[in-house]
């Protein structure tokens, strides 16, 4: 039964269809039937995750390359160089995903959950004011795949000319563009739905499966569309190919009905597996480092229920992939990282770096559009989760449905705000408005699916009671509708510290959004244009407007709602979806082939090292970044032999 309140909630929150639920109690009971006898049939159906290497582990051990982190990019330039035919050890936190990873329609749900690391961040009090304890929510996966276990599947490089902003020879678009191609396996059928222009621009044979998402039935899907053309949004068939402007349906890391993550694509590979060891349940702690500071090895706690203290050896390199936090926490408890904050806490000192420096993160202000859900729909009561439990067991099935879809996400639009004309309600065209400055994204929650599940929704949005009592009164009477513009190119800056020199201590984050009002101006105007999106045709006629909330030291919701209360929403209701970079930065700790300056023989293979944010989602990024690392490896490693 907990499984099918989980799958229901995760459903309705993906955003499910909203058709008539005739007969929905009698199809809970079979429903639980399903679920019950599906997932005992399942645990022997799913991806055979790699054997646990962890307990054949022994203390000064010795492996060619130790990869610390097994999300996006640990798992990709661990299996390049096992494949390449190097004796390797990968190292991961957590343990295996569950099976609610592999739902595609759960990954609202998988936030705040076991699988996720969940930090905790450091207030700065000009942002997530509403989030519990003014900590904004700080999620990255804590299993095999990483975030890429838990985040929304979404398969958006971003610009073109992203990587050209980086300044870093070997790192431009063009040196980054064939390893883009090479982890991408874009399904025929796929690519047969791009325009023949798009085809230079996309690969059919890689390792990581990427597939448009299964029809939903949830008619928003199509308003969303209506709406921001009938702004002048031009249709975008491919955001990945020549443009980003515009609304697109956007394809996604599934195959089949189920997440293709990181673990899924590259660790299950059976070829992979035949050649990766993967210590599962093992946290790194400091590199071990000689007195000519090359690195030797790493220390290690490894074991879920008796947990061991041991060190590990790696004779060519470290390479560190434990992505924008874990990485520069594991190189300052190594005593890389600013001179004055480990002297603070007693760490040796071998490199002064700006490591933590420099955090930068895409983040929005989480705004809901409350709308009439319809004719045909039952009032909130149990029997909505009727409806969607029998989803839960279709998936578990068959792998179909509205759980195999990413409901309403998949629909997303770009824009340059200062290219909208607010006065004429439309998208202006022009070649300065190519770069797109914001992200429109998108989810639904059927009406009455919060009411009731209130300390649910906290753990998994992160925001205080009020906010959530709030939202679940509106949810009632209403569906909501999430429309949130991200910022792409956000000014504000964060680092990341430590809190002691243990490990195991979680470290300090300072995320530090909308510390430049710039941010807090980007949001207005993208603010704007989602107002006058709820007022076409196409949103009014489902009564469509956005919901106002009350907030402390925000003026009254019932007045007219203007620039300064949704100034002060905005530093409400701000939220991340978990896209930090640039900690542990090219051109800054590292050199332009991702080494750690100061010392031989460490290497960083994740989202840190990006110096900005793309104009997308991050997943994408990373895997390129991984795919060019394990390439350098293995030309340095040849050319060390020579």
């Amino acid at each position: 039964m907990q499984l099918l309140l989980c799958l229901a909630w995760c459903w309705a929150a993906a955003g499910a269809g909203t058709g008539a639920r005739a007969g929905a109690a009698g199809r809970l009971l079979g429903a639980v039937d399903q679920v019950v006898s599906g997932v005992a049939d399942d645990l022997t159906q799913g991806p055979a995750w790699p054997e646990d290497y962890a307990p054949k582990l022994t203390d000064g051990d010795e492996f060619e390359y130790i990869v610390v982190g097994a999300g996006a990019g640990g798992a990709a330039v661990a299996a390049r160089l096992a494949l390449a035919g190097r004796d390797v050890l990968l190292l991961e936190a957590g343990g295996d995903p569950t099976l609610l990873t592999r739902i595609p329609g759960a990954a609202m749900g998988l936030l705040g959950s076991d699988v996720d690391w969940a930090y905790p961040t450091v207030p700065n009090y000009v942002s997530c004011l509403s989030s519990t304890g003014q900590q904004c929510r700080f999620s990255r996966g804590r299993c095999l795949g990483g975030s890429s276990s838990i985040n929304y599947m979404m398969f958006v490089r971003g610009g073109r000319a992203d990587h050209d902003t980086w300044g870093v020879p070997g790192w431009g678009a063009r040196d980054m563009q064939p390893y883009y191609l090479k982890y991408e396996g874009l399904q025929e059928a796929a690519l047969a739905r791009l325009p023949p222009a798009s085809r230079p621009f996309h690969n059919t044979t890689g390792i990581m499966q990427v597939d448009f998402f299964p029809e939903t039935k949830n008619t928003w899907h199509e308003r969303i569309f209506e709406g921001l053309q009938s702004l002048n949004f031009p249709f975008n068939p491919d955001v990945n190919a020549e443009s980003q402007v515009g609304v697109s349906r956007v394809a996604g890391y599934v195959l089949g009905g189920e997440r293709m993550s990181t673990a899924r694509g590259y660790l299950a590979d059976e070829e992979v597996k035949k050649e990766l060891k993967v210590a599962k349940h093992t946290l790194a702690g400091a590199l071990v480092i000689d007195g000519d500071n090359v690195v030797r090895g790493i220390n290690v706690i490894s074991g879920a229920l008796a947990p061991r203290q041991l060190r590990l050896y790696a004779s060519k390199e470290v390479i560190l992939s434990a992505g924008a936090v874990g990485t520069p926490q594991i190189l300052q408890l190594s005593g890389i990282g600013p001179a004055e904050h480990l002297e603070a806490l007693g760490v040796p000192v071998r490199a002064d770096l700006p490591v933590g420096e420099g955090l930068i993160d895409h983040v929005l202000p989480l705004l809901l559009v409350q709308a009439d859900p319809g004719p045909g729909l039952l009032a909130p009561n149990p029997f909505v989760f009727a409806a969607k439990g029998a989803q839960g067991a279709q998936w578990l099935a068959s792998r179909t449905g509205e759980l195999a879809t990413n409901g309403v996400t998949d629909v997303t639009a770009f824009l340059n705000t200062s290219c909208y004309d607010i006065e004429r309600r439309r998208l202006l065209p022009g070649p300065g408005c190519e770069l797109p400055t914001t992200q429109l994204i998108h989810a639904y929650i059927d009406r009455g699916l919060l009411p009731g599940i209130e300390p649910v929704v906290k753990n998994a949005i992160g925001f205080n009671d009020d906010v959530v009592q709030q939202l679940s009164d509106a949810n009632v009477e209403h569906a909501l509708l999430v429309v949130s513009p991200v910022l792409l190119q956000p000014r504000s800056t964060g680092r990341v510290r430590l809190a002691s020199a243990d490990p195991r201590d979680r470290p300090l984050i300072y995320p530090n959004y909308l510390s430049d009002e710039r941010d807090v101006e980007e949001m207005l105007r993208a603010i704007a244009v989602v107002e006058q999106l709820t007022e076409t045709a196409a949103w009014a006629a489902r009564g469509a407007r956005l919901l106002r909330l009350r907030l402390p030291g925000c003026p009254d919701p019932a007045g007219e709602g203007g620039a300064g209360y949704w100034r002060c929403y905005a530093r409400h209701m701000t939220y991340s979806v978990y896209h930090a970079v640039g900690s542990v930065a090219l051109g800054g700790p590292l050199d332009e082939r991702g080494r750690v300056r100061g010392v031989r023989g460490a290497r960083v293979a994740d989202a840190s090292l990006a110096p900005r944010l793309p104009r997308g989602n991050t997943e994408a990024m990373v895997l390129a970044i991984a795919e060019k690392i394990a390439d350098l490896v293995l030309e340095d490693d040849a050319n060390e032999t020579v």
